[in-house]
């Protein structure tokens, strides 16, 4: 029985021994490559953010000519419907105008 958990403490302390050893041994030194790449990720960030920025400023530029456009159609409209309610009473389109006076 003595045996057995020797045995089982040593392949544990082992084992803990092994492991610290082999993460410890890394270093966490980043690449000239991955340096590049995060310097290049950086550039596209900075010009997607300017993009959107842009594209914000055009936001209410945008909405200030679909708002004239649609004050233009409402205008449009209104004389539409003037042209129509005139037309269903022709001939006698000005009641208030007589010929004969």
């Amino acid at each position: 029985m003595n045996l057995k958990r020797f045995a089982i403490a040593l392949g544990l302390s082992s084992a803990i021994l092994f492991s610290t050893m082999s993460f410890t041994s890394c270093t966490s030194k980043i690449t000239e490559e991955q340096l590049a790449q995060l310097a290049e990720l950086r550039k596209k960030e900075n010009q997607l953010n300017q993009a959107i920025t842009t594209k914000l400023s055009e936001v209410p530029k945008l909405e200030s000519e679909i708002n004239s456009r649609q004050a233009i159609l409402n205008d449009c409209n209104k004389d539409k419907d003037f042209i129509k309610t005139k037309l269903s009473q022709w001939p006698n389109v000005w009641p208030d105008y007589n010929p004969n006076n």
